[in-house]
């Protein structure tokens, strides 16, 4: 195995497990009064973004990991365009400690796979109609970048 690469999915894994406390911080850091003021550079509230960055990763990202690993080359579904979520599953009573709670379970289920990965597993794949072929090292760094993503709109936009 390469060595190099081994390290990579090691420090993804990492990332991926550190992003729920660093969304904490930002619950921590919004004033109760500020999650539903349209405040991100897009039009949206943070509770908007914090609500479709959890239900990307459980409803979209999730469910794609385990098909890949249950399925060999599963044709995966595409979203009509990003904010789906805000449109179909959207709750703005939903406390944002709850959808932060959400989040964090799914996030250390799907860490606790991940550590269990051998090389071969990282390397199964799925078809995603607007992507192509994609590895499951690849919905992986998704994961990671979508969520990081966000997060830096709301450290943003709280500046």
């Amino acid at each position: 195995m390469n060595q190099q690469l081994a390290d990579y999915r090691k420090s993804l894994v990492a990332r991926l497990k550190a992003q729920p406390s660093e969304f904490n911080a930002l619950l921590e850091a919004v004033p109760a009064g500020e999650w539903h003021i349209y405040r991100v550079a897009d039009g949206t509230t943070f509770h908007q973004l914090l609500t479709h960055t959890r239900d990307v990763e459980v409803l979209a990202f999730w469910p794609r990991v385990q098909r890949i690993l249950a399925e060999d080359d599963p044709h995966l579904e595409a979203f009509p365009f990003h904010r789906w979520s805000l449109e179909h599953t959207y709750h703005p009573e939903e406390p944002p400690a709850h959808i932060l709670s959400s989040f964090t379970r799914n996030r250390a289920e799907a860490v606790a796979l991940f550590q269990t990965l051998t090389p071969e597993q990282w390397t199964r794949s799925g078809f995603h109609p607007p992507s192509g072929p994609r590895t499951l090292l690849w919905w992986a760094e998704r994961m990671y970048n979508h969520a990081r993503n966000h997060l830096l709109e709301i450290q943003a936009a709280l500046k």
